[in-house]
């Protein structure tokens, strides 16, 4: 397999977590999905996408750290969500033309 094969493995596995931690709410989103995401965050470190990896790790831990507050302050989640959904994106787009520039 490919490097830019794996990358895209990679992104839509992260994309999946994402999409499974939108549908269920960062306050009763499963232990397996966080779990999940930490070792996607791992994945992502070892293949160079570190920021990918660290908001992986750092939305997993805020989750987790949201269940047990008080007050419920989502901002610092949502934030770390959206840049991480956006630089996903991105990812896979550059990886997508990456792979028809080299088909021609």
């Amino acid at each position: 397999m490919e490097t830019n094969d794996f990358l895209i493995e990679v992104i839509k596995e992260t994309e999946r977590l994402l999409s499974e931690l939108f549908t269920s709410g960062f306050l009763s989103a499963h232990d397996s999905t966080l779990e999940e995401m930490e070792r996607m965050s791992e994945t992502c470190m070892q293949c160079g996408l570190i920021f990918a990896g660290e908001k992986l790790k750092g939305l997993s831990e805020e989750v987790r750290a949201n269940r047990h507050r008080i007050s419920r302050d989502f901002v610092q989640g949502t934030n770390m969500f959206c840049s991480l959904y956006q630089y996903v994106s991105l990812c896979e787009k550059k990886l997508e033309l990456d792979k028809v520039i080299e088909h021609l």
